[in-house]
């Protein structure tokens, strides 16, 4: 019976820090974001209108100049490239090193 009771009382407190910890970052963001009197989405868009976006970002409207293409989308950076390039290479060699492994047993 003591045991449940320390058991309890331990869990209890867990569980109060926790909703604490989540309450004190979620003041944070808000601090953050600068955003405690505006309504809780930080990103909205407005509205998209012959390829053109209007989106609220923070309290802030922002409207695209350029026509959103309906293809596909524009690469990043070389950096973005190079990465993707990596993954390729990676995913490839470790399939055919896992074909080869399988192919032996």
């Amino acid at each position: 019976m003591k045991l449940a009771v320390k058991f309890g009382l331990l869990v209890g407190v867990l569980f109060v820090g926790i909703l604490f910890g989540i309450n004190t970052a979620e003041k944070g963001m808000q601090r953050i974001e600068g955003t405690t009197d505006l309504p809780g989405k930080s990103f909205v868009i407005k509205k998209v209108e012959g390829g053109k976006m209007e989106v609220e970002v923070l309290g802030k409207q922002v409207a695209s100049g350029v026509p959103i293409s309906s293809g596909k989308a524009v690469t990043g950076n070389w950096l973005s490239q190079v990465g993707g390039d990596i993954r390729t290479f990676v995913i490839g060699t470790t399939r055919t090193v896992m074909e080869w492994i399988m192919s032996k047993l």
